[in-house]
């Protein structure tokens, strides 16, 4: 087994030993995925590092050239996968060699794992998703009367589509700034054969009725924009996960903790999806404690720095 990663000296930003993971995206400097991937390769005994590189829009297909030509690649012992955010995640659908059903179906790829000398494209925000509800006490469900809706009508809602099905929402509906049904998360619906219902944040009063009766809420509207949001009563039994985690509270993590619902902060659902990737990266499992630990730190840290800056 390989001697444990000594985290302490490594800063997330540059590699330092073979294998390695990356997170790429732009911009990159905020990710918090070198903190979840080095304190579980800690856990796991590995001596892998896992870094940031900024990679502008168009530029992964010269990055991946570039990974594919390292010494070791080919034995998996240079990359061993990239952790995919925005603006790359659709290059990264495109530049795949192959793509599991998951991510074909959410049409979402972020995570690429190199495999006989090729790219392999996977959808772990579904999973993310789903451990954190499950995380946060919430449970699937086989009733008719099983309701969840999703703010936001992107990339990120696509998965959400797929998550919450899987948890077992009969009815989903999503609500977004218009009732334009082009956006990727109807696209995805399509493609998985899910009906979903629509509501623009302008229909107050059916809104009202449909947050009344949800039993998981699912945000990805951005902290900014959510302070402006119509939101109406709500469900006290609901489960909410915000896919925002930095500031928090948000202002929907506020109002759904108005009503008494259980709020998710985002972090978890970044924390399970990163723990998928690792499965995908090492082949081995890991437990969420370490993970989520070690995200909770440093998100407290970060806010620490803030504060002392703001001061």
């Amino acid at each position: 087994m390989s001697a444990p990663v000594d985290s302490k000296n490594r800063t997330g930003d540059t590699p330092m030993s073979l294998p390695y993971g990356l997170v790429v995206g732009d911009p990159i400097a905020h990710s918090l995925s070198p903190v979840i991937h080095l304190a579980a390769y800690r856990e796991l005994g590995l001596d892998w590092d896992f870094s940031r590189r900024q990679v502008p829009a168009g530029g992964l297909a010269k990055l991946l050239q570039k990974l594919e030509g390292e010494a070791g690649f080919a034995r998996g012992e240079a990359c061993r996968g990239l952790s995919v955010t925005m603006p790359l995640k659709p290059e990264a659908l495109r530049l795949a060699a192959y793509v599991d059903g998951l991510a074909k179906a959410t049409g979402a790829v972020n995570t690429l794992v190199p495999s006989s000398g090729a790219w392999t494209g996977f959808n772990t925000d579904v999973a993310g998703i789903v451990e954190a509800f499950r995380g946060g006490g919430a449970r699937s469900s086989t009733a008719a009367s099983f309701e969840a809706v999703i703010f936001g009508s992107g990339a990120t809602a696509g998965s959400a589509i797929a998550a919450l099905r899987e948890l077992g929402a009969e009815t989903i509906t999503v609500v977004s700034r218009s009732l334009d049904r082009s956006g990727p998360a109807f696209v995805a619906a399509e493609r998985m054969f899910v009906e979903v219902n629509h509501l623009s944040w302008g229909d107050e009063a059916e809104l009202a009725k449909v947050l009344g009766r949800a039993n998981l809420v699912f945000s990805t509207v951005p902290g900014p924009n959510q302070k402006t949001l119509p939101l109406p009563d709500l469900n006290p039994q609901a489960f909410v996960l915000d896919a925002v985690y930095d500031p928090w509270p948000t202002p929907i993590a506020s109002w759904a903790e108005g009503y008494g619902a259980k709020v998710i902060p985002g972090w978890e659902m970044l924390a399970y999806q990163g723990i998928a990737q690792v499965k995908l990266f090492t082949g081995r499992e890991i437990g969420s404690a370490v993970v989520i630990g070690a995200l909770e730190n440093a998100i407290r840290d970060r806010r620490g720095q803030e504060t002392r800056y703001s001061n």
